[in-house]
């Protein structure tokens, strides 16, 4: 999955056209050589993420779901777009060219916005496998390991530092990690390894 989070380089895309020639205008058969393999690009990324959803559909589908909600608009233009339009800023634009150009911003963005929906899934099940684990160190009894992945678990879930703005998921994984923090408390009270586990708590 890691070739999906390579930055997308638009003048690999336009391997036939010299992007060093300032004086050379692009033509409308470039971009629209761009815009299919920016769709066959984006089509790639499509098919990974729900391979990558998929094998994970038992235990995050409802997660998943609710990160729907969490995709946040953007208003930036790649860099490498952006040198393109300006190569062709001073010259004067046809209709159909600015249309298509308009058509690669479009598709840049959505590609952008399904990289992001794939970031915020694996770090949501990376999380989820580490409270899993936490529970399980609680049944053995590893109270220090559970403890020092608690803590480190309140920096990645900002506990007591919450943001309305955030995705929803994290309300649920915070819940998760309370119902946690309150078994390793009660099974510190009882005596087991109180002193390591305060200690990995600090």
């Amino acid at each position: 999955m890691e070739e999906l989070f390579d930055t997308i380089n638009v003048r690999d895309l336009l391997s036939t056209h010299d992007l060093t020639d300032q004086t050379a205008p692009l033509t409308a058969p470039d971009l629209r050589l761009l815009i299919s393999r920016l769709e066959f690009h984006s089509l790639q990324i499509k098919s990974k993420v729900q391979s990558y959803i998929a094998s994970h559909h038992q235990d995050f589908a409802s997660l998943f779901s609710l990160c729907n909600d969490t995709v946040s608009r953007t208003d930036e233009i790649s860099t490498d777009l952006s040198d393109i339009l300006g190569l062709i800023s001073y010259r004067p634009i046809d209709k159909e060219v600015k249309e298509i150009i308009d058509e690669v911003s479009a598709k840049m963005k959505e590609a952008r916005v399904k990289k992001e929906l794939l970031e915020l899934v694996r770090a949501i099940v990376e999380i989820g496998e580490r409270l899993k684990g936490v529970k399980e160190a609680l049944r053995d009894g590893r109270l220090r390991f559970a403890a020092e992945e608690l803590r480190e678990l309140k920096k990645d879930l900002r506990v007591g530092d919450e943001n309305a703005s955030e995705p929803l998921v994290y309300g649920l994984l915070r819940k998760e990690w309370l119902v946690c923090f309150e078994e390793l408390t009660v099974d510190g009270l009882d005596g087991i390894e109180l002193r390591t586990v305060l200690e990995a708590m600090e």
